[in-house]
C-alpha cells in the first residue's frame, strides 16, 4: 500500500483537527478503524515504517486468543476483542481453547480456572483426557495427561486478515496513511511538537498522537516523558512441524500444556508450537520484531515437542534466511511488570497517548476503549471504562525504581498464563 500523504503536505496544511497514529500492527489499525468511525470530521494520519508488511509483532503472532485470564481487566478486555474480530470477514476461528495437566496441583488449577470462567460469563468445562484427545488427537496421547479444560468460545484470530480489514476500512473512511520511520520526539514544555521521522519533522501544532509502537515504545519514548515505561521486549521461540495435507474433521483447537509452559495449534498446512519454560531474554529489536536466534532455543523447543504425540513432525534446528519460510523463529513481544498494557494518556504531555504491550487477544478491545476515552472524555466514561482505564493507565508506575520495574516485567514472562498476580 502506498503513502496517501506526504510530510510536506502535512506541515503546509497544519491543523489541530488531526491525528497521528504511530504504528500500523493490528493496535494501529484497530484505533484508526475505531476512531474514524467515532468521528468523521477527525482528520487521522497513521505512519509506518512499512505499508506493505507488517514488521511489528503482529506479523508473527500465534493467533490464540484466550478470553480467560487471572486478571480481570484482561478477561473484560479478551470478551470486547472477541465480540470485534467476529464482525471481521475470516478473522477469528471459533476453535475453542483447551488447556491440559498431568499433576494434582495442574487439574486443581484448572477446576479453579472452570469455576473462574464461568462466573465471568465464558463457557467452560472440564473434560477427559480421552475427550480431550479426541479433540486434538494428533497432538494429545490421553495416557499423559489427567485432565483438561475446555473453552468452547475462545479460538485463533487471523492477525494479519484482521489489521489489513481494519486499514482498508479506515482508508475507505479517508484516514491518512504515511510510510515513514518516526525516529523520535520532540516536545516544549506539555506538549509534543514534532514527530522526527525518516523523511523528516512532522509539526503538530497540538495534534493529538497516539504509539501504538509495541515492542519499540521504550526506546522511542524515554527522552520525553518523566514516568517510567515498562514496556520491556523478550525474546520467544516458535516453530513448525513439516508440511502436511490440511485435516480432515472438525479444526484443532488451540491447546496449552500448563505444567511445561508450552502451546500448539493447528496452522492448516502444519502445525506450530510455542514454549515460555526458558529464562527471559531482554532484547533490543530494530527493524522487525523478529530477533537473533539463541541457540538454546533448540534444547527449549526439543523439550517441548515431548509434550505433543506427534512431537518428532516439528523442525528445532534454527530459522531461515528466508524469513517467509516456516521455520524457528525467535518471535519478539512486549511485557509489563503486570502483565497489562499501557493504554491512555501520558501524565505531563498533554497531547500524547500510549497504546502499547497489547497482544492480539486485547487488542481490538484496547482500541475501542480508547477511542471511546478520547472522544467522551474522562468525565463521561461509564463505571466499567473507567476501571479499565485506571488499571491500564500510563501513569501507574510513577515514583518506581525503572530498573526493578524491568526485572518485574521479566519475571511475568514465565507465567503469561493463568497464574495469580502477586
Amino acid at each position: 500500500m502506498l503513502s496517501t500523504v506526504r510530510v510536506p503536505d502535512l506541515n503546509d496544511s497544519i491543523s489541530s483537527r488531526r491525528s497521528f497514529i504511530v504504528g500500523g500492527g493490528i493496535v494501529g489499525a484497530s484505533l484508526a478503524y475505531f476512531l474514524s468511525k467515532e468521528d468523521k470530521d477527525l482528520e487521522i494520519v497513521l505512519v509506518d515504517k512499512c505499508l506493505d508488511k507488517l514488521l511489528g509483532s503482529t506479523g508473527h503472532a500465534p493467533g490464540f486468543v484466550g478470553q480467560l485470564n487471572e486478571s480481570p481487566i484482561l478477561t473484560s478486555l479478551a470478551k470486547d476483542t472477541v465480540s470485534a474480530y467476529l464482525k471481521v470477514p475470516g478473522g477469528f476461528n471459533v476453535v475453542g481453547g483447551l488447556e491440559l495437566s498431568s499433576t494434582p496441583d495442574g487439574v486443581e488449577t484448572l477446576h479453579r480456572r472452570c469455576d473462574l470462567a464461568r462466573s465471568n460469563g465464558l463457557p467452560a468445562e472440564m473434560i477427559t483426557p480421552e475427550f480431550a484427545a479426541s479433540l486434538a488427537p494428533d497432538f494429545i496421547d490421553p495416557q499423559s495427561v489427567k485432565a483438561g479444560l475446555l473453552f468452547s468460545s475462545d479460538g485463533t484470530a487471523n492477525a494479519q486478515d484482521i489489521t489489513h480489514y481494519y486499514i482498508k476500512e479506515a482508508r475507505a473512511r479517508g484516514v491518512n496513511f504515511l510510510e515513514a520511520t518516526v525516529t523520535g520526539l520532540v516536545s516544549t514544555g506539555d506538549q509534543l511538537t514534532a514527530l522526527q521521522s525518516s523523511h523528516g519533522d512532522i509539526q503538530l501544532n497540538g495534534s493529538m498522537v497516539v504509539l501504538a509502537t509495541g515492542v519499540w515504545t521504550s526506546s522511542l519514548i524515554n527522552d520525553v516523558v518523566q514516568i517510567p515505561v515498562p514496556i520491556i521486549p523478550v525474546a520467544h521461540p516458535y516453530t513448525f512441524s513439516v508440511p502436511r495435507s490440511p485435516r480432515s474433521g472438525p479444526k484443532y483447537p488451540f491447546v496449552r500444556w500448563l505444567d511445561h509452559h508450552v502451546y500448539a495449534r493447528d496452522h492448516g498446512d502444519r502445525d506450530g508450537l510455542g514454549s515460555y519454560d526458558h529464562p527471559p531474554i531482554q532484547v533490543n529489536p530494530t527493524d522487525m520484531a523478529i530477533g537473533a536466534w539463541p541457540s538454546h532455543f533448540e534444547q527449549v523447543l526439543s523439550e517441548a515437542t515431548t509434550q505433543l504425540k506427534n512431537g518428532q513432525n516439528f523442525l528445532l534446528d534454527g530459522p531461515s534466511a528466508d524469513l517467509e519460510e516456516k521455520r524457528p523463529f525467535n518471535g519478539i513481544f512486549a511485557v509489563t511488570p503486570d502483565n497489562l498494557p499501557l493504554a491512555g494518556p501520558v501524565p505531563g504531555i498533554s497531547n500524547m497517548w500510549l497504546c502499547a504491550a497489547i497482544w492480539v487477544t486485547t487488542a481490538a478491545g484496547t482500541a475501542q476503549l480508547i477511542s471511546r476515552r478520547i472522544f467522551q472524555g474522562a468525565e463521561q466514561m461509564s463505571p466499567q471504562d473507567e476501571v479499565l482505564l485506571k488499571a491500564l493507565s500510563p501513569s501507574r508506575f510513577q515514583g518506581l525504581d525503572a530498573s526493578v520495574l524491568a526485572t518485574q516485567a521479566l519475571q511475568r514472562y514465565n507465567d503469561i498464563y493463568n497464574r495469580e498476580l502477586e
